[in-house]
């Protein structure tokens, strides 16, 4: 009777001893975009963006994928196996994050975790857990098909064709926050790809680019508590 008594009164102080502490929430941030239909459904395609999500850690460097739209995720592009002009910036990032050389096709895709379908709604948001107090990069890559303008045709002068129906190039925007819940933060565009051929680098120029850079009207990004 006596080692009943102890063993519930240790459970009694154990829980007392829990009592009144705070427990640390999750940190969260949430990507919130505004797209705007007018602006891509006049492009020869008509169709929605592909766009690419990542993080890029300020201390260790290292790279997370938050979201990719799922061709560009599968490689899955209507008429042709794998389009790799579609988000070059993301695949130099994914190439970091996994080790890979390659690009996502559909017998070796990113993650479905990652993956989702291209949105066709007026605002998207999606978020990812990240630790308390953190520091990031965060970047977003857009591009819609087809949409050219004269810097950047179908048949260019020099007699290059744009064989993938990109037109303008993807073009890059780029942030910084912290894990510290109710912090906000507006990126800024740096720069685009290239046209006509795979490149992970980032071109500062946006000479030429155009109606591209209204595809999205606002990007917002947040820190949030998430869990408990």
């Amino acid at each position: 009777m006596r080692a009943l008594f102890v063993y519930i009164l240790t459970l009694f102080l154990l829980g007392c001893s829990g009592a009144g502490k705070k427990q640390a929430g999750g940190r969260a941030l949430l990507f919130t975009i505004s797209l705007e239909p007018n602006i891509y459904e006049k492009s020869d395609y008509g169709e929605p963006p592909q766009f690419a999500i990542w993080l890029e850690n300020k201390k260790t460097g290292g790279i997370q994928t938050v979201f990719v739209t799922y061709r560009t995720a599968t490689g899955n592009f209507e008429g042709k196996a794998e389009c790799p002009v579609s988000l070059p910036a993301w695949i130099g990032a994914f190439r970091k994050e996994t080790g890979r050389d390659d690009i996502p096709s559909l017998k070796n895709p990113a993650p479905e975790a990652i993956t989702g379908p291209t949105p066709k709604v007026k605002t998207f948001s999606v978020d990812v857990q990240i630790p308390e107090e953190s520091n990031w990069y965060y970047y977003i890559e857009m591009n819609v098909s087809g949409d050219y303008t004269p810097d950047f045709p179908r048949l260019k002068s020099d007699g290059w064709f744009d064989f993938q129906g990109n037109g303008q190039p993807s073009i890059i925007y780029r942030g910084e926050i912290t894990g510290t819940p109710g912090e906000k933060s507006r990126p800024k565009l740096i720069g685009r790809t290239e046209q006509m051929y795979l490149s992970t680098a980032i071109n500062e120029d946006l000479t030429g680019i155009v109606n591209a850079k209204e595809v999205f009207s606002m990007i917002k990004v947040e820190c949030i508590n998430k869990g408990g």
